[in-house]
Protein backbone atom coordinates (compact mmCIF):
# COMPACT_ATOMS: atom_id res chain seq x y z
CA UNK A 1 0.00 0.00 0.00
CA UNK A 2 2.52 2.16 0.86
CA UNK A 3 4.65 1.93 -2.17
CA UNK A 4 1.29 2.68 -4.32
CA UNK A 5 0.24 5.75 -2.43
CA UNK A 6 4.57 6.68 -3.07
CA UNK A 7 3.55 6.06 -6.91
CA UNK A 8 0.44 7.87 -7.03
CA UNK A 9 1.97 11.08 -4.98
CA UNK A 10 4.79 10.77 -7.53
CA UNK A 11 2.30 11.25 -10.56
CA UNK A 12 0.54 14.13 -8.81
CA UNK A 13 3.87 16.26 -8.60
CA UNK A 14 4.75 15.10 -12.37
CA UNK A 15 1.16 16.60 -13.13
CA UNK A 16 1.81 19.65 -11.86
CA UNK A 17 5.00 20.48 -13.19
CA UNK A 18 4.10 19.70 -16.36
CA UNK A 19 0.78 21.66 -15.86
CA UNK A 20 2.60 25.04 -14.94
CA UNK A 21 5.58 27.53 -16.77
CA UNK A 22 9.01 27.53 -16.08
CA UNK A 23 10.60 30.98 -15.10
CA UNK A 24 11.89 30.87 -19.20
CA UNK A 25 8.62 30.19 -20.60
CA UNK A 26 7.11 33.00 -18.52
CA UNK A 27 10.32 35.64 -19.42
CA UNK A 28 10.00 34.84 -23.09
CA UNK A 29 6.25 35.55 -22.63
CA UNK A 30 6.70 38.28 -21.28
CA UNK A 31 9.03 39.34 -23.59
CA UNK A 32 7.19 39.04 -26.59
CA UNK A 33 4.42 41.06 -25.16
CA UNK A 34 7.20 44.03 -24.59
CA UNK A 35 7.93 43.59 -28.14
CA UNK A 36 4.28 43.41 -29.36
CA UNK A 37 3.44 46.46 -26.92
CA UNK A 38 5.99 48.30 -28.39
CA UNK A 39 5.07 47.90 -31.98
CA UNK A 40 1.77 49.12 -31.18
CA UNK A 41 3.03 52.49 -29.34
CA UNK A 42 5.17 53.17 -32.49
CA UNK A 43 2.50 52.48 -35.03
CA UNK A 44 -0.37 54.32 -32.87
CA UNK A 45 2.39 57.06 -32.54
CA UNK A 46 2.50 57.26 -36.03
CA UNK A 47 -0.87 57.05 -37.05
CA UNK A 48 -1.03 60.18 -34.71
CA UNK A 49 1.54 61.77 -36.84
CA UNK A 50 -0.60 60.91 -40.11
CA UNK A 51 -3.46 62.25 -38.46
CA UNK A 52 -1.70 65.56 -37.12
CA UNK A 53 -0.14 66.03 -41.14
CA UNK A 54 -3.22 65.70 -42.70
CA UNK A 55 -5.68 67.34 -40.66
CA UNK A 56 -3.33 70.68 -41.11
CA UNK A 57 -3.26 69.95 -44.37
CA UNK A 58 -6.71 70.20 -44.95
CA UNK A 59 -7.75 72.79 -42.92
CA UNK A 60 -5.22 74.82 -44.76
CA UNK A 61 -6.88 73.81 -47.66
CA UNK A 62 -10.56 75.21 -46.88
CA UNK A 63 -9.19 78.02 -44.64
CA UNK A 64 -7.10 79.47 -48.23
CA UNK A 65 -10.56 78.53 -49.33
CA UNK A 66 -12.49 80.63 -47.24
CA UNK A 67 -10.49 83.29 -48.03
CA UNK A 68 -10.81 83.15 -51.67
CA UNK A 69 -14.36 82.35 -51.51
CA UNK A 70 -14.86 85.56 -49.25
CA UNK A 71 -12.60 87.86 -51.99
CA UNK A 72 -14.72 87.15 -54.55
CA UNK A 73 -18.10 88.49 -52.77
CA UNK A 74 -16.50 91.74 -50.92
CA UNK A 75 -13.67 92.53 -53.69
CA UNK A 76 -15.09 94.55 -55.72
CA UNK A 77 -14.40 98.27 -55.31
CA UNK A 78 -16.43 100.52 -52.63
CA UNK A 79 -17.14 103.89 -52.48
CA UNK A 80 -15.52 105.80 -49.80
CA UNK A 81 -16.05 109.48 -49.29
CA UNK A 82 -16.97 110.08 -52.65
CA UNK A 83 -13.71 108.13 -54.07
CA UNK A 84 -14.15 104.35 -55.40
CA UNK A 85 -11.80 102.45 -53.19
CA UNK A 86 -10.26 98.79 -54.11
CA UNK A 87 -10.48 96.23 -51.24
CA UNK A 88 -8.45 92.80 -51.49
CA UNK A 89 -7.96 89.92 -49.35
CA UNK A 90 -4.62 88.30 -47.81
CA UNK A 91 -3.36 85.41 -46.55
CA UNK A 92 0.21 86.21 -45.16
CA UNK A 93 2.37 83.14 -44.44
CA UNK A 94 4.81 82.83 -41.77
CA UNK A 95 6.65 79.56 -42.43
CA UNK A 96 9.59 80.03 -39.85
CA UNK A 97 6.89 80.15 -36.99
CA UNK A 98 4.43 77.54 -38.37
CA UNK A 99 1.41 80.31 -38.54
CA UNK A 100 -0.24 81.82 -41.24
CA UNK A 101 -2.85 84.89 -41.22
CA UNK A 102 -6.02 86.26 -43.24
CA UNK A 103 -6.31 90.21 -43.79
CA UNK A 104 -8.78 92.47 -45.45
CA UNK A 105 -7.13 95.55 -47.42
CA UNK A 106 -9.12 98.62 -48.23
CA UNK A 107 -7.66 101.21 -50.34
CA UNK A 108 -8.74 104.19 -48.00
CA UNK A 109 -6.60 106.84 -50.04
CA UNK A 110 -7.44 105.50 -53.36
CA UNK A 111 -3.57 105.41 -54.52
CA UNK A 112 -3.65 101.86 -55.76
CA UNK A 113 -0.65 101.02 -53.04
CA UNK A 114 -1.01 98.66 -50.31
CA UNK A 115 0.36 100.84 -46.96
CA UNK A 116 0.16 100.30 -43.19
CA UNK A 117 -3.07 101.00 -41.55
CA UNK A 118 -4.98 99.93 -43.97
CA UNK A 119 -4.87 96.24 -43.95
CA UNK A 120 -7.25 94.46 -40.74
CA UNK A 121 -6.73 91.32 -39.13
CA UNK A 122 -9.13 88.55 -39.67
CA UNK A 123 -7.75 85.42 -37.98
CA UNK A 124 -4.77 84.05 -37.46
CA UNK A 125 -3.90 80.30 -36.96
CA UNK A 126 -0.70 77.59 -36.36
CA UNK A 127 -0.12 74.53 -37.39
CA UNK A 128 -0.74 71.54 -35.33
CA UNK A 129 2.09 70.56 -32.78
CA UNK A 130 5.02 68.82 -34.71
CA UNK A 131 3.84 69.99 -38.09
CA UNK A 132 5.60 72.38 -39.77
CA UNK A 133 6.13 74.16 -43.42
CA UNK A 134 8.78 72.39 -45.50
CA UNK A 135 8.98 69.10 -46.65
CA UNK A 136 10.67 65.54 -45.63
CA UNK A 137 14.17 64.55 -47.44
CA UNK A 138 14.18 62.93 -50.92
CA UNK A 139 11.21 65.06 -52.53
CA UNK A 140 12.84 65.52 -56.15
CA UNK A 141 9.46 66.70 -57.72
CA UNK A 142 7.90 70.13 -57.34
CA UNK A 143 4.68 70.21 -55.72
CA UNK A 144 1.59 68.69 -57.55
CA UNK A 145 2.84 68.32 -60.98
CA UNK A 146 5.93 65.57 -60.57
CA UNK A 147 7.94 68.08 -62.87
CA UNK A 148 12.07 67.02 -61.79
CA UNK A 149 13.70 69.71 -59.61
CA UNK A 150 14.16 70.13 -55.80
CA UNK A 151 11.48 72.34 -54.06
CA UNK A 152 12.43 76.11 -53.85
CA UNK A 153 11.15 76.95 -50.61
CA UNK A 154 8.68 75.88 -48.08
CA UNK A 155 5.86 78.85 -49.52
CA UNK A 156 7.30 79.58 -52.93
CA UNK A 157 4.18 82.70 -53.46
CA UNK A 158 5.95 86.14 -53.78
CA UNK A 159 7.05 88.03 -50.52
CA UNK A 160 6.42 91.68 -51.27
CA UNK A 161 7.64 94.18 -48.99
CA UNK A 162 4.26 96.25 -48.51
CA UNK A 163 2.00 95.77 -45.73
CA UNK A 164 0.15 92.85 -45.26
CA UNK A 165 2.88 90.93 -46.65
CA UNK A 166 5.74 92.77 -45.01
CA UNK A 167 8.17 90.60 -46.53
CA UNK A 168 6.12 86.97 -45.82
CA UNK A 169 5.20 85.01 -48.83
CA UNK A 170 1.96 85.76 -49.07
CA UNK A 171 -1.35 84.93 -51.49
CA UNK A 172 -3.21 88.13 -52.55
CA UNK A 173 -6.94 87.71 -54.22
CA UNK A 174 -9.22 90.01 -56.81
CA UNK A 175 -12.07 90.64 -56.75
CA UNK A 176 -12.43 87.12 -58.92
CA UNK A 177 -10.51 85.16 -56.49
CA UNK A 178 -7.62 85.05 -58.64
CA UNK A 179 -4.09 85.09 -56.93
CA UNK A 180 -2.47 88.49 -58.13
CA UNK A 181 0.90 86.99 -56.90
CA UNK A 182 0.51 84.17 -59.80
CA UNK A 183 1.47 80.31 -59.15
CA UNK A 184 2.81 79.30 -55.80
CA UNK A 185 2.95 75.97 -53.49
CA UNK A 186 2.62 75.60 -49.83
CA UNK A 187 4.86 72.58 -48.44
CA UNK A 188 3.96 70.60 -45.07
CA UNK A 189 5.76 68.18 -43.58
CA UNK A 190 5.96 66.02 -40.65
CA UNK A 191 8.57 63.33 -40.30
CA UNK A 192 8.80 61.63 -43.42
CA UNK A 193 5.22 62.56 -44.58
CA UNK A 194 4.88 65.28 -47.03
CA UNK A 195 1.53 67.29 -48.14
CA UNK A 196 1.49 69.82 -50.52
CA UNK A 197 -0.86 72.74 -51.69
CA UNK A 198 -0.34 73.95 -55.51
CA UNK A 199 -1.91 77.55 -56.70
CA UNK A 200 -2.73 78.66 -60.51
CA UNK A 201 -3.08 82.20 -61.26
CA UNK A 202 -6.72 81.64 -62.47
CA UNK A 203 -6.84 80.75 -58.57
CA UNK A 204 -7.48 76.99 -58.99
CA UNK A 205 -5.37 75.18 -55.96
CA UNK A 206 -4.66 71.59 -55.39
CA UNK A 207 -3.52 69.05 -52.31
CA UNK A 208 -1.36 66.34 -53.02
CA UNK A 209 0.52 63.85 -51.16
CA UNK A 210 4.26 62.62 -51.72
CA UNK A 211 4.33 59.01 -51.74
CA UNK A 212 8.03 58.36 -51.68
CA UNK A 213 8.71 58.78 -55.72
CA UNK A 214 6.01 60.91 -56.83
CA UNK A 215 3.05 63.20 -56.08
CA UNK A 216 -0.20 62.14 -55.70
Amino acid sequence: MNSLSCLADKKVKASRRGSGFTLLELLLVLSLIGIMAGIATWGGQQMVCDWHLKRAAHQLFEDLKAVQGRAEGSGNPSLNNGSLVMQRLFLVFDPDAGAYAAYTWQDDNANGASESGEAELLWQKSLPPGVSFGWAPGIDRRACSNSSGEPGSAVSFSSPDYAPCDDQPCIKFDQHGFSVMGPGAIYVHQGEQTLAITGTRPGHFTLCAWDGERWL
